[in-house]
């Protein structure tokens, strides 16, 4: 066990109350073109699913290849070297991240989305998907938690996870978890006649 600069307790304390909770609903695109809507489901009609997002009601279309996903909690202690996981996190003065939300990934989405980038969950946030390199036992003034080494292709971070924060374990799913008010996160691409059509549909953790 090591001590870990006590620079990171002032911003975890400051942040508690904001981190944690899913309150970022909002669409972003990425360089890809693909676009991400967060939101509540506010419509189900044959194909066509409605989400209502911090910036309006947004429309996609579902088809019989879109893949449902949804997820399960899991504990800090199965957060292991090997995993690969997104983590949604604040940078810390000295350079280390403070996670609000992981999201470990199931196996065969290995190297889905890799990076460091910024994220709109929260001003200031970013998002990391990354290989688990090395897992640390650390103590942050007086909480405890893992310090995780996440390693993708162009670099690496370590990110520190306080106890409490949402992790949460991605698994198959189907369309009788797309139900009204359901906190849902859709991969989508714009269609040849400029509708969004889904590729992916992640049914978040209520408690996220």
């Amino acid at each position: 066990m090591k001590k870990i600069t006590a620079r990171l307790l002032g911003f975890f304390l400051l942040t508690l109350s904001s981190v944690f909770g899913f309150t970022a609903y909002s669409q972003e695109t990425t360089s890809t073109q693909s676009s991400t809507v967060r939101g509540k489901i506010s419509d189900l009609s044959g194909q066509s699913l409605k989400v209502a997002t911090g910036s309006g009601e947004v429309s996609v279309r579902l088809s019989e290849t879109t893949k449902i996903i949804t997820e399960a909690p899991i504990k800090l202690s199965d957060i292991k070297s090997g995993l690969y996981l997104g983590t949604t996190a604040q940078k810390q003065a000295d350079g280390t991240f403070l996670a609000s939300e992981v999201h470990v990934f199931a196996e065969d989405e290995r190297g889905r989305q890799e990076g460091h980038r910024p994220s709109s969950s929260a001003p200031t946030s970013t998002m990391t998907n990354a290989n688990v390199e090395r897992v640390e036992d650390v103590v942050v003034q007086d909480i405890r938690g893992p310090l995780m080494t996440l390693k993708y292709k162009d670099g690496e971070v370590k990110v520190f996870v306080p106890p409490n924060t949402p992790i949460t374990r991605r698994l198959p799913g189907d369309r009788s978890l797309l139900k009204t008010g359901a906190v849902v996160s859709v991969q989508a691409l714009p269609g040849a006649d400029g509708a969004m059509s889904a590729a992916q549909v992640t049914v978040r953790n209520s408690a996220n």
